[in-house]
This record gives structure tokens, C-alpha cells and sequence, in this order.
């Protein structure tokens, strides 16, 4: 049985389980390290009022490792995701910041969930130190992962998760390309796999992915092909011969008077993966009818609602906005599904198997500077790019 011992922690005497300092003896926090600053700079997130509301803070404190399972890491790239820009506009305000009250036990995630907040979901960098129970990393191993939302980011010197969310580095990628990878790769893999139930075999469907040049569906077009699906690849005159070279098997401008009709030909899709961002209109009829095939979104009504009607009257609208979505579609045997950024070890492990056999190529619109940040977020809101946007350190 345990016993009892007690230690000074900021001049206040704590009770633990000897058990439990044993536990807390496998931490380590970066201000004791040699070599380590303790401040950083980071892009922080006063407010929600967009690009404003960001600061460049040079007081930052680094964060420390917290749990036997977390790893800090020095950032040498990060990359920009609409999410974040979508964040410093208000998007999830109600759901995030009510984070802390669904984990009340973790102390160090309710101080990371309050503005201001750091935003960025995924990195590459370098191992700076590691909890006592990570085995399979180690201070200097370059590494490549994600930080789920809306814990503290990835736009800053320095970021502390979870060893489950990172990966090593393949020798094969660069800094910036590593970190193209990770959250749109997460989130193309989820809107197949899981939610288009392309798991359970996808050899030979045929797909059709909607705004396919962004992160999500370059990412998403090399999955199927690796799958064994039939990619039809729409997008504008522009990036026919990009999405032609990620490997899709036919490509559809869609500002020609004929893509209609040129969709139509295909005789039906078992999925469509629409990336365009768009929040209604969507067209079921170009899938397979009585052949549960699915249309999946990847822009989702849920943290709108949650944001405009609270947390109970969000999660009655979301439902209400389900049924009603499908009420055409359902009549001949299609659906509507919302897909979503599922953080996933396996999957990560996965793509960056995939990007080390080079059967995975990154796509890279444009890289900016850290002290350009702001500028990235405009062009990532402005749309129309081709892969992602990186920041490097």
C-alpha cells in the first residue's frame, strides 16, 4: 500500500503518494535543462478579431513537460491550416473554451485552452527533451507531428505533446515538407477511412474529390491512388496538371461549360470528397443512387452551431442540420457525412511510411518567415492555393 510523503512546491507543502513521486520523478521541465531558454517567442492570440487580434510575444514562457508521455520540441517549421485562421475569427470559441470543464483534471491543459493562445496544428523540428516514459525518442532526433486543437500550437520557438503525436522525421523530407503533412494528411485519412468507411475496402470505388489542390485534397488524392481507388480530381484550368501529377486518373476543370456533363458520364460515385469549404448546396446527384454512397464535407456545421446557439442549443441545431441535409439524399439510398481531424497515431505512422517510400509527395504552395506569420494567414485566407502554406523558424 502507499504511503504518504509530502515536498515544498512553491512555498506550499503538498501531499503525494510516494507512488506519485515516483511518477513525478520520470518528469522533466525544460528551465532545468542546460541550453534551454526560459521565455520564447510566439505568435499568440489575443481576441477574435482575425489577423488583428495575433501578437508576436518574445516573453512567452517555454512550456514544460508536464507528463511522463510528453516530449518538447524546438520548432524549425510549421505549417497554416484554414483552421487556424478560422480560430482568430471566433470559429469553436464556445466549445474550446469550454475545453477545461470536460478535462477539469488536467491543471496544465485548462491553462493552455485561455486566450491568449498559441494556434498552429501541425510541425517539424527537434527533440529537446523527453518525459521518463517516452522510449522511442530522444534529445535531437528530428521529428514531424500535430497538436490536436485547441491546446497551444505550433507557432512558436518551442511546443510540448504528447510522443503519440509525432513521429521521426524520414531522412527523405525537409523540414518544410514535414510539416505539410500531418493535420491535412490526418484529415484527409479520417474523411475516407472513417467517415467514407473507405477502410473496409476502397479498391476500384470510384471518388471524386471536389477543391482538390489544397493541403486536404492533394493529400487525399495520392490516399486513394495507394488504395486502389479511381480518382476523378476536380479544380480550376490552373492546377489540372498538378492534380494530374499527384496521380489522379481523370482530371474535370470545373469553370467549363461542360464539367456537368463530364461528371455525369462517369455513371456515379461511390464518394465525394468535397474540400471547398462550401456549408450548403451540396449536389448528391452525382452519386451512385441505392448504393450507400456518401457525400463527405469537410466543413461541418458543428462548431458554427456551437458558437451561435451554445452548447445544448448546438448540439439540437447540429442534429436538426444532420436530418434535414439528408432528407433528399436518403430517399435514394446517399448520404451526407461530416468528416473531421481525427488525431491518430496509426494513421500518422502510416502517412509518413508512405512519404518515406515516396508513394506520398508533399505539396508546398509557399513558405514564409516566422516574422511574416500574419501574411500567411491572408493568403491562406485568400484561397485558390495550391498545396500548403509553411512557416519557417
Amino acid at each position: 500500500m502507499s504511503s504518504l510523503a509530502s515536498r515544498t512546491i512553491l512555498g506550499f507543502e503538498v501531499m503525494f503518494l510516494k507512488s506519485t513521486i515516483r511518477k513525478f520523478s520520470s518528469f522533466v521541465r525544460p528551465n532545468e535543462l542546460p541550453n534551454l531558454p526560459g521565455t520564447m517567442s510566439a505568435w499568440q492570440l489575443y481576441g477574435y478579431k482575425g489577423l488583428e487580434s495575433l501578437k508576436l510575444v518574445s516573453t512567452v514562457e517555454v512550456p514544460p513537460i508536464t507528463q511522463p508521455n510528453e516530449v518538447l520540441v524546438k520548432i524549425k517549421a510549421a505549417s497554416i491550416n484554414s483552421l487556424d485562421v478560422m480560430m482568430s475569427e471566433g470559429y469553436g470559441q464556445q466549445l474550446f473554451e469550454n475545453y477545461s470543464y470536460l478535462k477539469p483534471s488536467r491543471i496544465s491543459q485548462i491553462t493552455k485552452t485561455h486566450l491568449p493562445l498559441t494556434l498552429g496544428r501541425d510541425f517539424a523540428g527537434v527533440v529537446q527533451a523527453v518525459g521518463g516514459d517516452v522510449k522511442n525518442l530522444q534529445p535531437g532526433d528530428e521529428v514531424m507531428g500535430f497538436i490536436p486543437p485547441p491546446l497551444a500550437g505550433s507557432h512558436a520557438e518551442y511546443l510540448v505533446t504528447s510522443a503519440s503525436n509525432m513521429k521521426q522525421k524520414p531522412e527523405n523530407l525537409t523540414m518544410e515538407e514535414a510539416a505539410s503533412i500531418p493535420y491535412a494528411g490526418l484529415t484527409a485519412w479520417s474523411a475516407l477511412s472513417i467517415t467514407a468507411e473507405l477502410c473496409i475496402g476502397s479498391k476500384g470505388k470510384r471518388v471524386l474529390v471536389i477543391g482538390a489542390a489544397g493541403g486536404v485534397g492533394s493529400i487525399a488524392i495520392q490516399l486513394l491512388k495507394n488504395w486502389g481507388a479511381i480518382v476523378v480530381a476536380s479544380g480550376s484550368s490552373e492546377v489540372i496538371p498538378f492534380l494530374t501529377e499527384l496521380g489522379s486518373d481523370f482530371v474535370i476543370d470545373y469553370t467549363s461549360p461542360e464539367a456537368e456533363s463530364e461528371l455525369y458520364q462517369f455513371g456515379g460515385f461511390d464518394v465525394i470528397l468535397d474540400c471547398t469549404g462550401r456549408t450548403h448546396n451540396f449536389n448528391y446527384s452525382f452519386l451512385k443512387p441505392w448504393s450507400n454512397a456518401k457525400y463527405v464535407t469537410l466543413s461541418p456545421p458543428t462548431l458554427r452551431n456551437f458558437d451561435e446557439h451554445g452548447m445544448i442549443g448546438g448540439m439540437m441545431k447540429n442534429g436538426l442540420d444532420l436530418l434535414a441535409a439528408n432528407s433528399s439524399a436518403i430517399i435514394e439510398g446517399k448520404t451526407l457525412r461530416w468528416a473531421y481531424f481525427v488525431p491518430s497515431s496509426s494513421a500518422l505512422t502510416e502517412l509518413v511510411d508512405l512519404a518515406r517510400n515516396k508513394k506520398l509527395q508533399t505539396a508546398i504552395d509557399s513558405v514564409f518567415p516566422y516574422e511574416q506569420l500574419p501574411e500567411a494567414y491572408a493568403k491562406m485566407k485568400a484561397g485558390h492555393k495550391r498545396g500548403k502554406i509553411i512557416v519557417t523558424m
